[in-house]
């Protein structure tokens, strides 16, 4: 059987149409999805119904329908993970339930981000909790990934030297990081490029001080951060909760400018305006905030 406007993929003589469903075809062939055996019965189906090819290929039971969004996915560069793949901790949404509300909302921020912030010229961003247990590392850690998925060079910076928790979501060591940096102890090696998300890094809280608002009131802060915003598009700052520790308020400076993460259940007003009467003629910008549900 022959088909028109055929094309022939490799040396072998399996043939797929030249449009987009020879990308999928590809794409699900060297994924392993399908048989280089299975492509003549799908092409035959995708004719006989005018079916897309993937449909076709799904109609068969051959493919899944997350076998074609990896396809998509891969096709358009947006990288996903199926669950328990590259081990990190679930709280990824982005990551693993990109097509769910939760994440689309994160990249509904991360847009809005985009227009009022980094749009602008600006690489640093410091994500603010008034207290404890609001989600703030949640979402510093799922926007640094959609921003990733957008192919911008991001980085996601543990600066939570209390109780940490970046390196608990994905998983790695935090022997060396942004303490050991600043101390000069350590250089950039100690950024951590997460492998299974394209375009993400991760530099871990590293070795915990017992003087983090010194360490952060360095004036090799500044010139780290001046160093990654040469060598990355976005850089988000985890923080501990701004009430608790001095190092906040230096940090939000710092960065100029500051995502504020709130709490229906944890977070009062009165949390919320002493973050803003503390910020107040600093020059340090609170470009959005988030009411966190859960």
């Amino acid at each position: 059987m022959t088909f028109p406007h055929e094309k022939l993929i490799g040396k072998t003589q399996t043939y797929l149409p030249a449009n987009s469903n020879d990308v999928i075809g590809k794409l699900l062939l060297q994924a392993g999805k399908l048989k280089q055996s299975d492509v003549p019965k799908v092409l035959a189906l995708q004719t006989d119904e005018s079916l897309r090819f993937g449909e076709a290929a799904m109609r068969l039971g051959l493919v899944t329908e997350e076998d074609i969004s990896r396809a998509l996915a891969s096709q358009f560069d947006y990288t996903y993970l199926l669950p328990g793949e590259g081990g990190f901790s679930d709280e990824l949404v982005s990551a693993y339930f990109p097509y769910t509300q939760p994440a689309e909302k994160l990249r509904i921020l991360r847009n809005q981000l985009i227009s009022r912030w980094f749009g602008c010229g600006q690489k640093n961003l410091s994500v603010l909790g008034a207290n404890a247990g609001v989600g703030t590392s949640y979402v510093a850690a799922n926007l640094a990934v959609s921003f990733s998925q957008l192919g911008q060079r991001t980085l996601l910076v543990d600066a939570n030297m209390h109780a940490p928790r970046q390196h608990k979501i994905f998983r790695l060591e935090n022997h060396v990081g942004l303490s050991n940096v600043l101390a000069g102890r350590a250089d950039l090696s100690a950024i951590v490029p997460v492998e299974a998300l394209v375009g993400l890094s991760i530099l871990p809280s590293g070795t915990l001080v017992p003087n983090p608002a010194e360490i952060i009131g360095r004036s090799s802060t500044r010139k780290l951060m001046e160093l990654l915003g040469q060598n990355f598009d976005v850089v988000l700052f985890d923080t501990p909760p701004f009430n608790d520790h001095a190092e906040v308020a230096s940090l939000a400076v710092m960065t100029g400018g500051s995502l504020l993460v709130a709490n229906r259940h944890k977070t009062r007003y009165e949390d919320v305006k002493n973050i803003r009467d503390a910020l107040h003629g600093t020059g340090a910008q609170i470009v959005g905030s988030l009411l966190n549900r859960d």
